[in-house]
């Protein structure tokens, strides 16, 4: 058994899937917190999970055994849980926070498109996190692109089309999967700085947040996690004050930064002249 039903699901309108994995594609913990924050804040409603068993090599996603405050313990399995929320704006929310599995992609990717299409999801969002070549020291860096066979999604969304070429994490495949049934797909990737080795990132987290929010009709209480970046930033600029060799490398990547930023705001004439060539093609195919 796959499924393990927990509770039946109210009638949703309008409903969108959001969904994040641990893992590969949660650099910082920054994907699934972000999820996790908005499921807390809309008391969204658990009512499914995927059974773990055949989707996991146990020595490299293994479970998790913790002590509670009793002295109890408890052993946690990979999660793969979905919840629901009815909202009183223009859109019903189903979320899903999941593990990247080991095994079966196709098999485990085809149980969310079960509730997907049962559900009549209108819009996918799937949110990553990737450790980047960025400085912590300038503003987060949050991309976004859309999949979908409707070329007034993409203008409606104004999000471009993915241009990633190489090794494809889970979220691509439930894109692929997506693009196939002509459900609009839309990928959301925050850049952590790389050379942190931290658990979480909640700079990251909240500007995650605030992209999510652009797209779905929740409201989204920041102050908490605002605090919590401040105080982020505060005891990563002292705890780097000293590192001279650190502080070098990152003095590189700024220069880095600001040039990209630059040509997003002056492309180049090359980057022009592509532009104006791939918009006459596109023409010419009309």
């Amino acid at each position: 058994m796959s499924y393990k039903f927990i509770k039946s699901l109210e009638k949703l309108n309008n409903v969108v899937f959001i969904s994040a994995w641990s893992g590969w594609s949660d650099a910082a913990e920054s994907a699934t917190k972000s999820i996790k924050e908005i499921i807390n804040q809309t008391n969204a409603k658990k009512f499914a999970s995927i059974d773990p068993e055949k989707y996991y090599v146990y020595s490299e996603n293994r479970p998790y055994v913790s002590n509670s405050n009793s002295g109890e313990r408890k052993l946690s399995w990979p999660k793969n849980d979905f919840y629901y929320y009815k909202s009183n704006g223009k859109n019903d929310i189903i979320f899903f926070l999941g593990t990247e599995p080991n095994l079966k992609w196709n098999e485990y990717i085809k149980l969310l498109m079960q509730i997907i299409r049962e559900n009549s999801i209108e819009l996918v969002i799937n949110v990553g996190s990737l450790l980047s070549s960025v400085p912590h020291t300038r503003p987060t860096r949050v991309t976004a692109s859309m999949l979908s066979k409707n070329e007034k999604d993409l203008q409606d969304f104004d999000y471009p089309k993915p241009n990633y070429e190489g090794p494809a994490g889970i979220t691509s495949v439930l894109s692929d999967y997506c693009m196939k049934l002509d459900i609009p797909s839309i990928s959301i990737w925050g850049h952590a700085p790389h050379y942190l080795q931290i658990p979480h990132n909640p700079t990251l987290t909240l500007n995650i947040l605030k992209e999510i929010s652009k797209i779905i009709d929740v409201d989204i209480d920041y102050s908490d996690i605002q605090k919590d970046s401040q105080n982020f930033n505060d005891n990563l600029k002292n705890a780097l004050s000293d590192q001279n060799d650190i502080q070098k490398y990152v003095e590189k990547l700024e220069e880095r930064y600001d040039s990209e930023e630059e040509v997003k705001l002056n492309p180049e004439p090359k980057i022009i002249i592509d532009e104006l060539e791939n918009f006459l093609r596109d023409q010419r195919g009309q």
